[in-house]
């Protein structure tokens, strides 16, 4: 008989039952697997708390800077106006220009 003649009528549908010695083998290889899921799971959490604080102290520094920022771009433009409306009204027309797209000119040639 080869392997390929076996059908599924060929194997046992129930499992032998399980000795003592292997039954206690089982029981210790299930506890340790919980022990190593807890351990994991410790593990991770304690990660992700690290890696909670670590954003949430980022975020705060870039905030901070970014006020910042934004105080010193409110003293320069209440101090040179004109200045700032230049520079805005170049960002603006550079944003259009870039924006529009391709021309749609269409050339003729000579009929």
């Amino acid at each position: 008989m080869t392997p390929q003649d076996l059908t599924l009528t060929d194997f046992p549908t129930s499992a032998p039952p399980v000795n003592g010695a292997a039954e206690a083998k089982l029981r210790s290889a299930a506890s340790s697997a919980q022990d190593a899921y807890g351990d994991l799971k410790s593990a991770a959490t304690e990660t992700l708390g690290d890696t909670r604080e670590k954003v949430q102290d980022a975020l705060g520094r870039t905030r901070e800077q970014l006020e910042r920022r934004y105080d010193e771009l409110e003293a320069y433009v209440q101090l040179r106006p004109a200045v700032a409306v230049g520079i805005a009204a170049t960002v603006g027309v550079l944003v259009g220009l870039l924006l529009r797209g391709p021309s749609k000119t269409i050339y003729l040639r000579g009929a």
